[in-house]
């Protein structure tokens, strides 16, 4: 597969990047490479490719990550694949970033979208479920977009479009971050009975690494700058004076490009003149994943022997036990559940990255509710 199949579907991004900080030698912009100048360039899988869909918002981003450290980067290429066409209607980009989305997927290759708004994300899952099952999926939000409403679609409820899904195609769905007086209890609710997940910003406040197992394991992570306060992120879609800290959403972003699964991140959220602050802050988040991609490394508790442990603890229940993993090298924790799988799609056990407090609940006799949750869902796909 070559470029210039996306190339087909973009428009040439020109950016100057500003160097306020280093000689442009020294800087991430320096390493990257404009796609449209090599149209016959193959897409490996561990390339990353950045589009912008909000001209302003994606030039305005470059330009600030461009000036930023450069990032050792030697799994692969990084290249700028340009803008979504302003001119094209709104359908017209969906169906753009649908497109591209497939080809990046069936390249297993990295697709980085800045700008926009975040029901592009439903038109991303469209294309990687083309030739991708069980997707797991992590939305970082002050909110839950989705109100039932399914004759309609926009920003605000574009997680109609996603609830639903079977779970051969989305395996798991999870909202990060979000805060109670934006999100109803019934759309709580219907989270929970459909078993997937959501972390509210209180429970993330002082332990951060909460969802770092949620992020590790998901395929596309998207960003709605308006899970960020306003104070550290002004000019965002929403005015909230409570939200996450600029260093917790950095956190996030490494924790998502450090796991060994996502190939989709994206940013948005932006108003049309969103303040340099907040432009700044949304490069720093950019840098973050892409870096943690940089360090990205194979942790598998089965194969990684040695250096893994297993931890098999009863319960009340005939013929089930929790079965955990440790990685001695990375600290890293899973729990491994059988699969129903009448439909025979998934081989094998399902793995699932959860913490330390996960085993140390199960020891001291208690269910802890991340197990249970796949559990369920295990015996349902």
């Amino acid at each position: 597969m070559l470029a210039n199949e996306l190339i087909a579907y973009l428009e040439p991004s020109d950016v100057t990047g500003i160097y306020p900080f280093a000689e442009k030698k020294y800087c991430f912009g320096n390493q990257v490479i404009n796609l449209h100048d090599h149209p016959d360039s193959p897409i490996r899988p561990s390339d990353i490719f950045i589009v912008g869909i909000d001209t302003d918002s994606a030039t305005n981003i470059r330009q600030m990550l461009w000036g930023l450290s450069s990032i050792p980067y030697s799994k692969g290429k990084v290249f700028d694949a340009g803008n979504i066409p302003a001119t094209l209607t709104l359908a017209q980009q969906y169906q753009v970033v649908e497109s591209i989305s497939a080809i990046i997927a069936e390249s297993k290759s990295h697709l980085i979208l800045l700008g926009g708004s975040q029901e592009f994300l439903s038109k991303v899952y469209a294309g990687w479920k083309q030739c991708q099952n069980f997707i797991r999926m992590a939305i970082i939000d002050s909110k839950i977009d989705w109100d039932g409403n399914l004759t309609d679609f926009h920003h605000n409820n574009f997680a109609n479009t996603l609830m639903d899904e079977p779970y051969e195609k989305m395996l798991d769905l999870s909202f990060i971050g979000i805060q109670g007086y934006f999100t109803p209890q019934h759309t709580l609710q219907k989270v929970l009975r459909r078993k997937h997940d959501y972390i509210r910003l209180g429970n993330l406040r002082g332990n951060i690494r909460e969802a770092e197992p949620t992020l590790s394991d998901a395929n596309l992570v998207s960003i709605d700058m308006a899970a960020v306060r306003d104070s550290d992120a002004p000019g965002t879609s929403v005015v909230n004076p409570n939200g996450l800290y600029a260093e917790e959403i950095c956190m996030l972003s490494r924790y998502a490009g450090i796991g060994q699964n996502s190939k989709f991140f994206g940013i948005c959220g932006f108003k049309s003149k969103a303040p340099e602050q907040t432009i700044m802050l949304a490069a720093q988040v950019l840098w973050h994943y892409i870096e943690g991609v940089s360090h990205r490394r194979t942790d598998n508790p089965i194969k990684n022997l040695p250096h893994n442990k297993k931890y098999v603890v009863s319960t009340e229940v005939q013929n089930v036990e929790m079965i955990f993993f440790r990685s001695e090298l990375s600290e890293n924790w899973w729990f491994e559940l059988p699969v129903n799988n009448k439909k025979k799609l998934l081989r094998g056990k399902l793995l699932v990255r959860c913490n330390a407090s996960d085993y140390t609940q199960a020891r001291n006799g208690e269910i802890p509710q991340r197990w249970l949750r796949w559990f369920q869902k295990a015996q349902k796909i």
